[in-house]
């Protein structure tokens, strides 16, 4: 027992060591929370300051004031809303001494053929500044206004054709009358209101997948490197084979455990605490129940690939042939991933096929936290996937420990999947 703590204490103090770990496990993470945190402080800053300014007196927008002269005797009246802003003049002489006695900042002159042509002219003193671009709009809308004959309910309708758009997409299955007020009160296909919330599963089958393959992938690596710079003869001159291998699936469980944690908790205090910073559906809840099995599913998933991925580094004698040996350790996961990805986004997480891959140990870590992600379902269900995920846990674990012995860490035959499948069953 003591050589297994102190095997697992070194596995520990060697893996926080690594700065790749402690970027992936520790910074993203707290990075990922700090920032949410700091942009709905900004916010809610923003909104005081927004609240606070509207109490206040607006500013009140004030036209400047301008002129026209209208050789084409189109323009009758001037709309009630410039009155007192535009001003009507006989010739450009009397507007030429209007501007430069201050009265007026600009004006216009309208030519007589300016319905054949459209043509207009704006004459403005070089002072001005080149930031400024006039309010040209207002001419345009006074000759309208007369070109319609005065009428102020059409020229209301020509200036502005549409008030309100109102929108149906009829690509989505259901109105949004249709759709119950709690379609996004958890994450998965039912939220059609939010994408983010309806792909989060495929988000956390991801977040999975990273983390067992980093997991299971680190005790593979150990062994693997130890048989190869010949560490691993001296080791077993005063610690046995599977006090070892016990030493260095706990060591890196716990920081595969760690890890998982870290994550699965950034993402609660993200989700719940975002709101408007992620434009989250206001009755959005991260459900506590997807951490606590996304846990059981971790220890379980770890248990079961690591001693796979233990015995395959048992039988590897060089980092050469360790790719093809991780591969087909890891192979069922990869099922998993895919299906568990791409479930969520074609709308099949709840098939036949997605069910049984759920219960099926090789691959239920990924896919029964896609399920659990992605809808409600009964507590039996990943209740089973539990039970036969440890049963086989707890069996390869066993077999691990049979390949893990004297001939074979110290064995310089080539991996070989007839030999490491021979070696997995106990033969």
């Amino acid at each position: 027992m003591k050589n297994t703590i102190l095997v697992m204490r070194q596995e520990i103090i060697h893996v926080l060591r690594s700065t790749g770990y402690v970027i992936f496990a520790f910074l993203l993470p707290v990075a990922a929370v700090l920032i949410t945190g700091m942009v709905k402080l900004v916010q809610a800053k923003s909104v005081q300051e927004t609240s606070a300014g509207s109490t206040a007196s607006a500013p009140v927008f004030q036209l400047a004031e301008e002129g026209f002269v209208d050789q084409s005797g189109w323009i009758k009246v001037i709309p009630p809303e410039f009155q007192g802003s535009l001003f009507a003049y006989e010739d450009e002489e009397q507007a030429k001494k209007a501007l430069g006695s201050g009265q007026i900042t600009a004006y216009y002159v309208i030519p007589r053929d300016y319905l054949e042509t459209g043509i207009a002219y704006y004459v403005y003193p070089d002072t001005r500044s080149y930031l400024s671009d006039g309010q040209d709009w207002v001419i345009a809308k006074t000759l309208m206004f007369n070109l319609l004959g005065s009428e102020e309910k059409v020229l209301d309708r020509v200036w502005n054709p549409i008030r309100l758009y109102n929108e149906t997409n009829i690509g989505i299955q259901a109105s949004a009358e249709d759709l119950p007020p709690d379609d996004c009160l958890r994450p998965g296909g039912s939220c059609k209101t939010n994408a983010l919330v309806r792909y989060l599963p495929s988000i956390m089958t991801a977040l999975f997948f990273g983390t067992f393959m980093t997991s299971s992938s680190m005790l593979f690596t150990s062994v693997s490197k130890e048989k190869e710079n010949r560490v691993i003869e001296v080791l077993l001159l005063s610690v046995r084979p599977r006090q070892l291998l016990a030493g260095k699936t706990f060591g890196l469980g716990f920081a595969g455990l760690l890890q998982t944690l870290l994550w699965l908790g950034a993402f609660y205090l993200v989700f719940n605490m975002s709101g408007s910073t992620l434009r989250l559906p206001e009755n959005f809840v991260f459900p506590v129940d997807i951490l606590v099995w996304g846990v059981v599913f971790f220890l379980g998933g770890y248990g079961l690939y690591a001693s796979l991925m233990a015995g395959a580094g048992a039988l590897v004698p060089t980092m050469k042939e360790a790719g093809v040996a991780s591969y087909i350790a890891i192979s069922p996961m990869f099922l998993g991933y895919a299906f568990g990805l791409m479930a969520p986004l074609t709308g099949t997480a709840d098939s036949p096929f997605l069910v049984f891959l759920g219960y099926f140990p090789l691959t239920s870590p990924l896919v029964m936290v896609m399920r659990l992600t992605n809808s409600s379902i009964p507590f039996w269900q990943p209740l089973i996937a539990a039970a036969l995920l440890f049963a086989t846990a707890w069996f390869c674990l066993r077999a691990s420990a049979a390949v893990f012995h004297a001939r074979n860490l110290l064995s310089g035959q080539p991996f070989s999947l007839g030999r490491y499948l021979t070696a997995m069953v106990g033969r």
